[in-house]
C-alpha cells in the first residue's frame, strides 16, 4: 500500500496482536506508521469517542499546552512582533477551543475550526500568522491532504504549532499506550517531522515530542 503521507510504495504491513488488535503499515521513506484504512472506526463511532475526551481547563491539562504556547510567544517576541497584531487559527479545536482561549489571553486574535464541533469553512479561506493543531494529527485519515491544506492557511514566515506524540519504531509500538486509542490512525516520528519540514520548505524550530513547531519560510 502506498504511504498516506509521502505516497511511497515502500510501506510494509505489520500486525499488532495486543488489544486492540490492528493492522498497520510502516513507510520506509518517511517513517510514518498508519493503521490499515479498512480497520478504522466509522464516522459515528469516531464522533462518539471524541465526545468522551476530557478537554477541560484542569490545571494539568492547561499545563500540557504551556511548552507550546511559551515557545510560540518567545519566537514572535524575538522577531519583534507583538501578540495583539497576530492572528491564529486552531485547526481541530475540539468542543471547548481551550488553546484559543489561552492564546487570546496572550493577545492573539484567535479563530477556530473543527470538522465536528466548529465546521466554519469561512475560517479556512483566510491566512494566519499562527496555525495550531494539537492532538489532531494522529486522527488524520489523509495526512498529506490535510497538512497541505493547513500550510495554505499560513502566511509566509508564519508558525505551525503541532502537538502529537512521536513513535519510536515498531519494536516498542505494540506496547505503546498512544496507539491504543482506536481513533489514533496515523503516527509520526521525529524523522517524519523532518521529512515534512524538508518537503514543504519549512524550518523545524522545535522538535521535542509531543511538541513540534514549524516555520513557513515563504
Amino acid at each position: 500500500m502506498n504511504c498516506l503521507l509521502c505516497h511511497s510504495p515502500h510501506s510494509a504491513p505489520f500486525k499488532v496482536d495486543k488489544k486492540p488488535a490492528r493492522s498497520y503499515f510502516h513507510c520506509a521513506e518517511c517513517d510514518l506508521i498508519f493503521m490499515d484504512p479498512a480497520e478504522r472506526l466509522g464516522p459515528q463511532e469516531e464522533k462518539q469517542r471524541y465526545d468522551e475526551h476530557e478537554n477541560h481547563s484542569s490545571p494539568g491539562y492547561l499545563a500540557f499546552f504551556e511548552p507550546l504556547i511559551n515557545s510560540i510567544e518567545e519566537h514572535f517576541k524575538a522577531a519583534g512582533v507583538m501578540g495583539s497584531s497576530l492572528t491564529s487559527l486552531d485547526f481541530g479545536c475540539g468542543p471547548t477551543a481551550l488553546l484559543s482561549q489561552l492564546l487570546n489571553l496572550r493577545g492573539f486574535k484567535t479563530h477556530d475550526y473543527d470538522l465536528y464541533y466548529r465546521p466554519n469553512q469561512d475560517e479556512l479561506r483566510k491566512t494566519y500568522h499562527l496555525v495550531t493543531s494539537t492532538e489532531v494529527w494522529e486522527h488524520l485519515y489523509n495526512p498529506r491532504t490535510e497538512i497541505e491544506r493547513i500550510l495554505r492557511l499560513l502566511k509566509p514566515g508564519g508558525l505551525l504549532g503541532v502537538m502529537t506524540s512521536a513513535h519510536r519504531g515498531e519494536a516498542v509500538f505494540h506496547d505503546w499506550h498512544y496507539r491504543r486509542d482506536t481513533t489514533h490512525v496515523v503516527f509520526f516520528s521525529e524523522q517524519t517531522m523532518k521529512w515534512i519540514a524538508q518537503t514543504y520548505k519549512m524550518q523545524l524550530i522545535k522538535s521535542r515530542s509531543p511538541y513540534w513547531i514549524f516555520q513557513k519560510l515563504f
